[in-house]
């Protein structure tokens, strides 16, 4: 079965043009979208990650910079006004980074390593993320006078969908994510696709087998979001009431890694009813989990997260026009939010290094 193109039906309308301008950071060439739309009067400015699908390049993500950006640029402006700006890079051996063709296949097209050679990359792209985050600054913004960036928000299609949940656990500096046709996990989805592509390891022994190998196993606890909490356990079934915790998913040790690595943040979760390829099932139970944690009488409610799960009926493995609409709503009202938050702190001076209580920029927790 061919890959489908998750970007063939998004934006039927092109939005108008925005400005790009390539940097080389860190030996990524780095496409940098919207510095000549930024509004004279912003006091700070978000920049928004835009993560490719497996087989596409950072070109195919311009036309989500450019609604992104004209939408937010179109709110009412305010004193307190937050600049927008979008982010695009090739993931690790795609477009300019392309070292090997055939180990973005999947089973079926003959890859025989497909689950390492996916993970390796969407966990690559994570990790370009929070590099070039720690960069970026010093190509752009980078005087006195200057606005910093100080919020970032992550968007990912498909396999940057994936990226985008393990950022949003790995990196503080990350505000939101909005993860489209992605998903949190990583074993899970592995194990579904092995059985669909009738591998002889598909079943109970596939984890740990020659397709899915041990050391995978251990990079996926490290950074893939269900197996940071359960690992290769199941997550614990459902109570009937949203009210009451998970039998043993609301343990302590849950509730640490929970405030440590998602706490105060923002999640869009925009999924395909028909997606075969990256089906809802394989996320449910982790936002089932989720949604039962940080909703409202949940038992972590107090995390502060926010939290959209959206199905879309007869939607495949699409960014759809109606999740567009989604994540354009998304956006501005995430922006907003940092607009009015940013209105009611007073302005703190820079930090002084030399200060004895001084403590370094936070690095991410990968």
């Amino acid at each position: 079965m061919a890959t489908p193109n998750p970007l063939s039906d998004s934006h039927p309308n092109p939005p108008q043009k925005v400005s790009k301008k390539t940097f080389h950071i860190a030996g990524i060439l780095t496409d940098v979208y919207g510095l000549e739309e930024i509004p004279a009067n912003c006091k700070s400015i978000s920049c928004l990650w835009l993560l490719h699908p497996r087989l596409k390049t950072k070109e195919s993500m311009e036309s989500t910079a450019a609604s992104c950006i004209g939408e937010w640029n179109m709110q009412p402006s305010t004193d307190n006004k937050v600049g927008l700006i979008g982010v695009s890079f090739d993931q690790r051996n795609h477009g300019t980074r392309m070292a090997n063709e055939a180990a973005n296949g999947a089973w079926r097209e003959g890859n025989k390593t497909h689950a390492q050679d996916m993970f390796s990359i969407l966990h690559g792209t994570a990790l370009d993320t929070s590099l070039l985050i720690d960069h970026l600054g010093s190509y752009i913004f980078n005087t006195p006078s200057s606005p910093q960036i100080l919020n970032h928000i992550i968007l990912g299609v498909s396999l940057g969908g994936h990226s985008a949940w393990q950022v949003l656990f790995a990196d503080p500096r990350v505000h939101a994510a909005i993860s489209i046709i992605g998903c949190p996990d990583y074993m899970f989805l592995m194990s579904d696709r092995a059985r669909l592509s009738k591998l002889p390891t598909a079943g109970p022994s596939f984890l740990g087998s020659p397709d899915f190998p041990n050391p995978l196993i251990t990079a996926a606890t490290l950074y893939d979001p269900k197996a940071i909490l359960f690992g290769t356990n199941p997550i614990p079934p459902s109570t009937p009431s949203s009210l009451i915790p998970y039998q043993g998913a609301s343990s302590p040790h849950i509730r640490q890694l929970l405030t440590s690595k998602i706490a105060q943040k923002r999640i869009l979760v925009c999924s395909g009813g028909d997606d075969k390829l990256v089906p809802y099932r394989c996320s449910e139970p982790f936002l089932s989990f989720l949604k039962a944690a940080t909703g409202k009488g949940g038992w972590w409610e107090e995390g502060g997260v926010y939290l959209e799960d959206n199905i879309y009926a007869g939607v495949g493995h699409a960014f759809s026009e109606g999740m567009v609409k989604d994540v354009l709503r998304f956006v501005c009202e995430t922006l907003s939010e940092i607009s009015v938050s940013k209105s009611r702190v007073t302005k703190i001076p820079p930090p002084n290094p030399t200060a004895l209580n001084y403590l370094p920029p936070v690095k991410a927790r990968y």
